[in-house]
């Protein structure tokens, strides 16, 4: 379904992310293994017009699920969101055909005239969680933490200040 902003307001910013989410968001998607978190997380990563982001910052101890791979994979290679939702959505004929998801997206990568904006970065541990307050306010920044709060107590090593809100 495809979602158009129909607000009538003189002073609207031009919205990147879908009508259905606010300009600025800060949100969780929580759930046990297995509920659908990634599938949701994908799309929303994906979908054109759906969230817009210009830094991407991954933190999480199972980075090396498939899905984290071949999205580092593509992201590092610049891969545009269409060509990486691509990916996914012919799952099941690349692995028909025994193809390296790393080497169709290299291949992919040297074919390509226009490459993504989006920077990325992917960390295992939390030691490397920027402090929001360093962060460019001119740029949209997703960060995504998969699994650290599994850690006991690891997460609460330094203070994390958010505008008047503290979290430890």
């Amino acid at each position: 379904m495809e979602i158009k902003d129909l607000s009538w307001n003189e002073s609207i910013n031009k919205r990147l992310n879908t009508p259905l989410l606010l300009q600025s968001i800060r949100g969780l998607i929580v759930g046990k293994s297995g509920c659908g978190k990634m599938t949701l997380l994908l799309n929303l990563l994906l979908r054109p017009g759906w969230l817009d982001h210009d830094n991407h910052y991954v933190f999480g101890k199972s980075l090396s699920q498939p899905e984290y791979q071949i999205l580092k994979k593509a992201l590092e290679e610049k891969l545009p969101k269409k060509a990486v939702i691509r990916l996914f959505n012919n799952q099941q004929e690349i692995q028909k055909l025994n193809v390296s998801p790393s080497a169709l997206i290299e291949e992919m990568a040297k074919n390509l005239n226009r490459k993504s904006d989006i920077d990325c970065e992917f960390y295992e541990t939390s030691h490397n969680v920027p402090d929001p307050r360093n962060l460019s306010l001119d740029y949209n920044n997703l960060i995504i933490f998969n699994d650290l709060m599994l850690e006991k107590n690891k997460i609460n090593a330094r203070e994390i200040t958010f505008e008047e809100d503290t979290v430890m």
